[in-house]
């Protein structure tokens, strides 16, 4: 049997984004229409395979809501990753993505962060363009934003993209032949 690398990430973003139902649709391979607030942390195992080096990612799904912030840097020692979501149909949940790209930073300045607009069901082809737009305005005022690899749109209830979200956080770990959390 194979070894497999595991490492953490934290799923970030406002209250009521989608991270539940991202993780959900990853781990259970279908959304779930029943998705209840989380309260303070979640976590799951999101297995990434490929032919010769499966990654395992322990997914630490922060709890979004102001009231929950307390927590958050309890769980952020060894993160490795961060995927922050941000609401489409809801452009504050955009704006507070500085935030969150900052929480992450202040565990570790090169982490690789994905961002992914969720919700894009929801949409027209003109917020998506929209969304490119505001994120391009925003790398090039923010260079420490260069953490951000790749600016993604999802849509759990579709099961778009959320492949892709964890097959591009996976270029940036080595391989690995060991178990080891790091």
């Amino acid at each position: 049997m194979d070894k497999k690398a595991i490492k953490k990430i934290i799923l970030a973003g406002d209250g009521g984004v989608g991270k539940s139902s991202f993780l959900a649709t990853k781990t259970k391979g279908k959304f779930s229409y029943s998705s209840k607030i989380t309260i303070g942390i979640d976590f799951s195992c999101v297995l990434v395979e490929n032919a010769r080096h499966p990654i395992s990612f322990l997914v630490y799904d922060l709890g979004g809501q102001q009231r929950f912030h307390f927590l958050h840097d309890a769980y952020l020692k060894g993160t490795k990753g961060g995927i922050i979501l941000y609401d489409i149909t809801r452009p504050k949940t955009f704006e507070n993505i500085s935030h969150w790209v900052e929480l992450l930073m202040s565990e570790n300045e090169e982490i690789p962060i994905i961002l992914a607009g969720s919700k894009i069901d929801l949409a027209q082809p003109e917020d998506l363009i929209y969304y490119q737009k505001l994120w391009k305005k925003m790398e090039y005022s923010f260079p420490h934003y260069s953490n951000i690899v790749a600016h993604l749109f999802i849509s759990s209830k579709q099961n778009i993209g959320i492949d892709e979200v964890f097959s591009t956080l996976k270029k940036y770990y080595p391989s690995t032949r060991n178990c080891v959390i790091n």
